[in-house]
């Protein structure tokens, strides 16, 4: 009589299965995280925007806090001495202090920042405060002259600092150093528009005025507040 007992199955012969991941769900994983890390990335721009914009407002109030007792000072020094000049020499007086007023008046914040040595410079400003200033210095050379007055546009100022620096600023950056720059200006440049552009317009006397004080800017160290 033949045997017909079938061998029982064992674990070997069962198909095999496997617990590692597709590669479907691997490529998916991947663009995930992809995606997350493109976030974080745009989240420590905006983190290092933020901070550099703190960094420039403490270093106004810093500057201010600690010059102005000694402003105070100064000008208490002043009008001391301008009534002894009076006493003295009533006429005299007024006139050379009418004259002294006017030429403080007519000197902005950038004219005098672009008069700095650069090691007060680097003290003293902000890093896009120094990026204005050194547009500023050579914004003839750079600028279009035109019948409003010396016109530079936000490429050419990208290109300038580009070069100058060696990697490409943000658009941001590029639109606050262009602020500064009207800022510090003041009457003496303005920003505007033209076919969708943004522009800086800078008057021509004052850009020789920019490139007159950094000739001198190792003749003498400034004793006031720059950025007043």
């Amino acid at each position: 009589m033949t045997d017909t007992t079938t061998p029982e199955s064992t674990a070997t012969d069962q198909p095999a299965t496997t617990d590692e991941p597709t590669l479907k769900a691997v490529c998916e994983q991947l663009d995930q995280l992809t995606e997350r890390v493109d976030e974080l990335e745009a989240e420590v721009e905006q983190k290092d925007d933020r901070i550099e914009e703190l960094e420039a407002q403490l270093t106004e109030y810093k500057r201010f806090a600690g010059s102005e007792f000694a402003d105070v000072r100064g000008r208490i020094t002043d009008v001391e001495e301008q009534v002894q000049t009076l006493e003295s020499s009533p006429d005299n007086a007024t006139s050379e202090d009418a004259g002294e007023t006017s030429s403080q008046t007519t000197e902005t914040p950038l004219e005098r920042i672009c008069g700095l040595p650069e090691q007060i410079a680097d003290r003293e400003l902000t890093t896009n405060q120094d990026r204005a200033r050194f547009i500023a210095r050579d914004v003839r050379d750079y600028a279009e002259k035109a019948p409003a007055g010396l016109v530079i546009d936000s490429q050419t100022i990208t290109k300038v600092l580009t070069a100058a620096e060696g990697t490409k600023p943000h658009t941001q950056t590029v639109a606050r150093v262009m602020n500064f720059l009207e800022k510090l200006g003041k009457d003496d440049v303005k920003q505007t528009k033209r076919r969708g552009k943004k522009l800086v317009v800078v008057d021509p006397e004052a850009a020789d005025r920019y490139h007159d004080r950094c000739d001198r800017a190792n003749e003498h160290v400034p004793t006031k507040n720059v950025m007043s």
